[in-house]
């Protein structure tokens, strides 16, 4: 998804420009994520064509978004008609330990932009940011009708407690040690 977002900004991309989304991926993957034409909200969780479709058309797939009516819209539905989820055999190739897609957006002037993400985003091999992490957790926190204020403030102070953590870190392995003969 991450890939895709970034193919998206890059390329300034509108869903009308879109013809289809071919993406590859291995086996698991598409075992995995079987609801090909989901009708439910549960169903879209576990759907590459919702995921890309909701991109496309949203910008984003918050919690908002994995709703039975959002997944059940007109321009949604058609919009995953657009997505061809398949096995590829590079991304077959690329072993179980990755969860390689490669992506293929033919745009309807005949231009074909392509992209490639071997791990997820929030993966441990590609890990999120602070400041991604906020930004998801803001996106909950709006779906909980958490009063903003009261969001920030929580960011800030974990910000805080992750710094302190840091600095006592650096501290502790970093002081000059005293030396044993004189401790007896």
């Amino acid at each position: 998804m991450t890939e895709l977002a970034r193919l998206i900004s890059a390329h300034k991309l509108q869903p009308a420009q879109v013809e289809k989304l071919d993406v590859g991926a291995n086996h698991q993957m598409t075992t995995t994520l079987l609801h090909h034409r989901p009708k439910t909200g549960l169903e879209a969780k576990f759907s590459m064509e919702f995921c890309m479709a909701i991109l496309l058309l949203r910008g984003k797939a918050g919690l908002s978004e994995f709703s039975d009516a959002v997944v059940r819209s007109a321009d949604v539905q058609e919009m995953i008609g657009r997505v061809n989820f398949y096995v590829d055999p590079e991304a077959e190739s690329a072993g179980f330990d990755k969860m390689t897609s490669l992506l293929r957006i033919h745009l309807k002037d005949g231009k074909v932009i392509t992209g490639r993400a071997d791990f997820a985003k929030g993966s441990p091999a590609n890990p999120m940011s602070f400041d991604e992490t906020a930004v998801k957790f803001r996106g909950c926190a709006e779906f909980a009708a958490w009063p903003m204020n009261k969001t920030e403030s929580l960011i800030a102070y974990v910000k805080t407690l992750i710094q302190f953590a840091i600095s006592a870190l650096f501290h502790r392995f970093f002081q000059p040690r005293r030396d044993r003969r004189q401790r007896k």
